[in-house]
């Protein structure tokens, strides 16, 4: 499993929309796309949420992330079940578990950090008047459509 800043190909934020009580009311979490090529082909996609140290893999990154959203689902069900069937309980478990420091989640984010800043740079060199809040116009959009309860908003790393 590589964890180097070459195998990242997206970095983005998950969207938690309360539309039932199946998902709780979350903050933002924070997502990288890893393509792991030394694995073979096998399951080289890997999506990860830092806060929650949970990740998935897959044939694609669309696969990665369908699989990463069951698990987030499953672990949101978990918790529930553990808080007494409690929205507002289980949100705050899984916040205090978000906020939590380790050293894998250090790792990840100082990974999140470095390509997020290449990112912002290699993007105000193309283009000065890029909107820099177009990711979080894409945020409020996925909050607001509300088609699935857990969403992603992603930048995607073009090879150079």
């Amino acid at each position: 499993m590589s964890l180097d800043l070459t195998s990242v190909s997206a970095f983005g934020k998950i969207v938690f929309i309360p539309v039932n009580e199946s998902v709780p009311p979350l903050p933002l979490m924070n997502l990288l796309f890893f393509n792991d090529k030394e694995r073979g082909g096998v399951y080289p996609w890997r999506a990860v949420c830092i806060d929650l140290e949970l990740d998935a893999c897959g044939e694609t990154m669309d696969n990665a992330w369908d699989s990463l959203k069951d698990s987030l689902n499953m672990y949101i069900a978990m918790q529930k079940k553990a808080s007494g069937e409690s929205v507002t309980e289980t949100a705050k478990r899984i916040i205090q578990e978000a906020f939590s420091d380790s050293a894998q989640k250090q790792q990840y984010f100082k990974i999140y950090r470095e390509v997020k800043l290449e990112h912002t740079m290699k993007s105000l060199e193309k283009d000065p008047l890029t909107d820099l809040v177009s990711t979080e116009k894409r945020i409020v959009e996925a909050a607001n459509t509300k088609q699935e309860s857990i969403c992603r908003v992603i930048e995607e790393l073009k090879a150079a």
